[in-house]
């Protein structure tokens, strides 16, 4: 075989095995567009309202105290019994006081009795003066003797009056109408004045407390309107008013908040659960709701709350990909999440089988058929 002919044949075998090899990887075959589901973003504007659970307590209570001390006879409230204001609530032994209540009236009586007299003499000391039988030095000692006798009087009054009031404070009354949330002393016990018998919640007002998350408590105004709803009153919502916001934090950065109820239920009791409506709506910074289905899970160490961060995929449309973005979560309500930070009106977040896609996938919206 000459030299041409073996030529040949090595071309021909090195077309052959060319023709099998497969094509080289930066030349792929192209990939199929994927259609996703999404939202539109379309407020610039924090989500409207956020509820959060708490409980409802009193506004005001009190602790009712004698004021004298004495020995306990008669608790006739127990916890959880209503009180009127004025009602009479506890009852001081009154037998030491009524003693001195007539010790004090026998001194009165001998003092007046005594004052009689100073007066009779000094009428008469008066006349003789008068007609120059004693001197005026007789006559200023009579005098004395009255005022002296005038004073002690005076004195065993005020005895008797401080006595009397005594008698009136061994019985304890009701400044307010409430509720009896705790009973602080037994009958029969020897009390000093100022202790405790009773702490009653104030049932002229009732609030509610809830705690508010570091991220919303800028969106929250004293004064402002909410809404409360109990589970003990379904179906019922009750308008109230923020009355307070502390000052400081609690657990986990929130702050308590206590909205006063304006149309409170006769029944209501301290301690039962409410939920609390806030308007949330903040202008000095976007806000956005997305559905939580559309949080891309890469772990499930936590779950997702407020102040934490996030990943969602969104739909470039002029490239036609879909890439990661960072996102803020402000709170979670519900299935939304409301995010404050990586997302801006227009944009379309994909919110369904987020967990089967990669970022840079070619896709396009999936749009509903006719």
């Amino acid at each position: 075989m000459g030299p041409r002919l073996t030529f040949t044949v090595l071309a021909g075998l090195a077309v052959a095995v060319a023709a099998c090899d497969p094509p080289p990887p930066d030349a792929p075959a192209s990939a199929p567009v994927q259609a996703v589901k999404t939202i539109a973003i379309e407020s610039g504007e924090t989500a409207a309202t956020r509820t959060f659970s708490g409980a409802i307590a009193a506004s005001e209570t009190m602790r009712l105290s004698f004021a004298i001390g004495g020995k306990l006879i008669d608790v006739p409230v127990r916890e959880g019994e209503r009180i009127t204001a004025g009602q009479a609530v506890a009852r001081l032994d009154p037998v030491d006081v009524e003693r001195e209540i007539a010790s004090a009236s026998a001194r009165r009586a001998a003092a007046q009795s005594r004052l009689g007299l100073a007066d009779n003499e000094y009428r008469r000391q008066q006349s003789l003066f008068e007609r120059g039988y004693v001197t005026r030095a007789v006559l200023d000692r009579i005098v004395s003797d009255l005022e002296t006798a005038r004073s002690d009087v005076n004195v065993a009054e005020a005895d008797l009056d401080g006595a009397r009031n005594r008698m009136a404070r061994t019985t304890l009354v009701a400044p307010h109408d409430g509720v009896v949330t705790r009973l602080l002393a037994n009958r029969f016990e020897e009390i000093a004045a100022g202790v405790p018998v009773y702490e009653v919640a104030v049932t002229a007002s009732w609030q509610a407390e809830v705690l508010i998350p570091e991220q919303l408590i800028a969106a929250i105004a004293l004064g402002s309107a909410v809404s409360v709803r109990m589970p003990a009153f379904p179906g019922l919502e009750f308008p109230a008013r923020v009355s307070e916001i502390a000052a400081e934090p609690e657990a986990g950065n929130a702050f308590r908040v206590r909205s006063r109820l304006e149309d409170a239920p006769e029944d209501l009791r301290s301690g039962l659960t409410a939920a609390v409506t806030f308007d949330t709506r903040r202008r000095d910074r976007p806000g956005f709701e997305i559905p939580l289905s559309a949080l891309l899970i890469e772990t499930t160490r936590s779950e997702p709350s407020a102040g934490r961060v996030g990943t969602v995929y969104v739909l470039d449309e002029a490239a036609g990909i879909i890439v990661r973005r960072t996102i803020r979560i402000d709170g979670v309500v519900g299935n939304d999440l409301t995010v404050s930070e990586g997302l801006a009106p227009g944009e379309h977040v994909v919110v369904a089988g987020v967990a089967l896609l990669r970022e840079g996938q070619r896709a396009r919206r999936w749009v509903p058929p006719e």
